[in-house]
């Protein structure tokens, strides 16, 4: 009997100070931002000073998720809508995708919750000759802002 009783208060000391391994853990959050807005995007890599023709293209969404460790991860769904002012594109003839590094892309999602304007780690971008538009953009812990790139 004595030992089920030191056995019962063991376990019972155990229980009340051990934390579950999820409390200890920062949590993931997702945030979704409905469109429409807009955004520009390269259509195709030019001999220009830009290095790109741009378009103009109109957001169905944009969606953030924010990992335990303060990375995140955006992704949106767009359609090209017209050329942009500056170095003009039309849609590709054929799939166009373009991968870059810091300071070529600005997070839509900071921009449409009224956030300070940071620059993505890298970018995948998809445009289709019908003119969808699937961007990709990760962020690190602190990204870099715009008014440093």
């Amino acid at each position: 009997m004595r030992r089920l009783l030191v056995m019962g208060a063991t376990i019972g000391l155990l229980l009340a100070t051990t934390v579950p391994a999820s409390a200890a853990q920062a949590k993931a959050s997702v945030d979704r931002v409905e469109g429409p807005f807009e955004t520009v995007v390269p259509v195709a890599l030019a001999d220009n000073p830009a290095g790109v023709e741009l378009m103009f293209a109109e957001c169905d969404f944009v969606q953030r998720v924010e990992k335990p460790d303060g990375s995140s991860v955006e992704t949106q769904q767009c359609h090209l809508t017209e050329p942009f002012v500056v170095f003009p594109g039309t849609p590709p003839e054929s799939a166009f995708t373009n991968m870059a590094g810091t300071c070529t892309w600005f997070s839509d999602y900071s921009l449409q919750t009224g956030g300070e304007s940071y620059a993505a780690d890298s970018v995948r971008l998809t445009v289709t000759p019908s003119g969808n538009v699937s961007v990709t953009t990760m962020y690190p812990p602190n990204p870099t802002p715009e008014s440093e790139c």
